[in-house]
């Protein structure tokens, strides 16, 4: 059944003064609440803020607030508790989440990785089949760099068990290697950079030569989403004016979006160089084509083998293109 039969459905019920008001509420699929979307700090959601900043949601009928929450559990735990209306994270985290039960909806792709992660390795070491047997840092509990790093290695007949893995977060992967404590690391930036201004590291290959595996995306609690399409669809017509926004007045948006991030605008014009924000044409080949569902379905079924999830997820179920492909009708 189609996200626009439920929403058929769901008319259908009720009757009376209550239950009526509610039904109107649902007959134009607008939600005349705030509706309060999740998301830790990282310049990949600052489109969002700036669609709040200059006025982009309202006028599409949404009053939207950002609440920045830095745990991906307390994201997860304000969904079921419903003080969330839905979330931007990325994709790999919210099959995490379904998988634990969390029934919601990725309805558009924000921000593609385009350099901003990476494998640092020591100079002496120029493939990924060389650091075999040696030490390595990265994040193992999950995360989109585990499963990237997971996506290279398959491609060339390796696992994890062929080398010393040392678990930790992304950032102080970084800083184990920045101090000589490993040989490689699976990090971000600024440690990229901070591993290439040393005498002895180097960065061996970064997320600009895999688009699409590390993907942040907007998503909604289902029950939400099906009962207020129009209000789906209004941010992401806000998402995409707020991109065309930092593209055509970028002295105007880019101190916005700095000062939600906490950052300079100097800064945050230096890490936009390593990321894309998905514009209409971006989603059309990523989303509308089943390319984001497909991988969701492989982040699915590695967490599922590496014991991260107990669940499977099928990608076509938590991803829906429905929203999007319903705008302007």
């Amino acid at each position: 059944m189609t996200t626009l039969l439920l929403i058929g459905s769901l008319l259908a019920v009720g009757c009376g003064g209550t239950q009526k008001a509610e039904n109107d509420q649902t007959e134009d699929g607008l939600y005349s609440g705030k509706v309060i979307l999740g998301s830790a700090t990282w310049i990949g959601y600052a489109p969002l803020h700036l669609a709040v900043e200059k006025g982009f949601a309202k006028e599409e009928g949404v009053d939207l607030e950002m609440r920045t929450i830095e745990s991906t559990s307390d994201i997860a735990n304000a969904m079921r508790s419903e003080s969330l209306q839905g979330t931007a994270e990325t994709l790999d985290t919210e099959v995490i989440d379904k998988s634990a039960g969390l029934d919601l909806v990725a309805v558009q792709p924000l921000c593609n990785s385009n350099g901003a992660d990476g494998v640092v390795v020591k100079n002496a070491y120029d493939s990924l089949e060389s650091l075999k047997g040696k030490t390595i840092a990265l994040e193992t509990t999950g995360g989109a760099s585990l499963f990237w790093f997971n996506t290279m290695l398959a491609e060339k007949g390796l696992s994890m068990k062929d080398f010393d893995v040392k678990s930790m977060s992304a950032g102080d992967a970084g800083s184990a290697f920045v101090g000589g404590q490993v040989d490689a690391a699976v990090t971000w930036e600024p440690w990229l950079s901070k591993a290439n201004h040393t005498d002895f590291g180097k960065t061996l290959v970064t997320s600009k030569e895999y688009p699409g595996l590390i993907v942040d995306s907007l998503a909604f609690r289902r029950d939400f989403a099906e009962k207020y399409p129009k209000t789906v669809q209004g941010i992401i017509r806000a998402w995409f004016r707020a991109v065309q926004y930092i593209k055509d007045h970028p002295d105007e948006a880019i101190p916005i979006c700095a000062e939600s991030q906490g950052m300079t605008p100097d800064e945050f014009k230096e890490e936009m160089k390593n990321i894309q924000y998905f514009d209409e044409d971006m989603t059309k080949d990523y989303l509308v084509s089943g390319k984001m569902a497909d991988i969701a379905q492989k982040m699915s079924d590695l967490w599922l083998k590496m014991k991260i999830t107990q669940e499977p997820v099928e990608g076509k179920d938590i991803v829906d293109p429905a929203y999007y492909q319903a705008l302007g009708k």
